[in-house]
């Protein structure tokens, strides 16, 4: 595992926090987390049957709410965006100074019940076994360096339950050259296709004023 790189990737995020420096919010998630959020909440209803009524069974749906990790979630931005539809939300980003701004909006938005934001790396993730229902992942793989992905993929799925979802998105093979790698449909899946099935995908459209061209998948862990 490449540490030293890895580490100045992070470096040069702190730095664009502490400038203001945020283009990646600018950039509409929209339809695509929205789909994720329906799809999450629709694998979390659970039946259950109450006691007969004048000799009939009944059956109701409860929704159980999922408890979702943000890794890389930076000022927690798609946090906030999860924690209003109803989800428990932890987000962990290497950058004091995007948590630091985390926690203060989700405050000022009072959703802090509903967050959890620490500052920690993503390749040495400090929680329990199975903890999670669902991982958002916003733009952090495509700055994973290659040689550090079987760290990430140990990561995520020692924290994640079975039959859980993922919710990512990443640079395309269209995005602008710049910082990040970049990926197509297939890679993902080939990347992804040992643990994961991929049950819905969306491509940016490619307009040029956008800052940047990212691919959106939703992945569905294997059991």
């Amino acid at each position: 595992m490449d540490i030293a790189e890895q580490k100045q990737i992070q470096e040069h995020f702190e730095r664009m926090y502490q400038f203001g420096q945020k283009p990646w919010t600018e950039h509409r998630p929209e339809p695509s987390l929205g789909k994720f959020f329906e799809i999450l909440r629709t694998s979390r209803l659970a039946k259950f049957t109450l006691s007969p009524i004048e000799g009939l069974a009944r059956r109701v749906k409860v929704s159980i709410p999922a408890k979702i990790l943000d890794i890389g979630c930076g000022n927690g931005w798609i946090s906030i965006k999860a924690a209003k539809a109803g989800f428990e939300v932890w987000g962990i980003d290497s950058s004091e100074t995007a948590i630091e701004e985390a926690i203060e909006t989700a405050k000022d938005e009072g959703i802090e019940g509903n967050t959890d934001f620490q500052v920690g790396d993503a390749l040495n993730l400090p929680y329990d076994e199975s903890f999670f229902d669902a991982l958002i992942d916003r733009g952090l793989f495509h700055h994973i360096l290659p040689e550090n992905r079987i760290a990430y993929f140990d990561n995520i799925l020692r924290v994640l339950r079975s039959e859980s979802l993922i919710y990512i998105s990443v640079f395309s093979d269209k995005n602008p050259v710049g910082i990040g790698q970049l990926f197509t449909k297939e890679l993902m899946e080939g990347l992804f296709g040992k643990n994961f099935t991929s049950i819905y995908y969306k491509e940016d459209p490619h307009l040029s004023d956008s800052p940047a061209h990212l691919l959106h998948f939703t992945f569905e862990r294997k059991s």
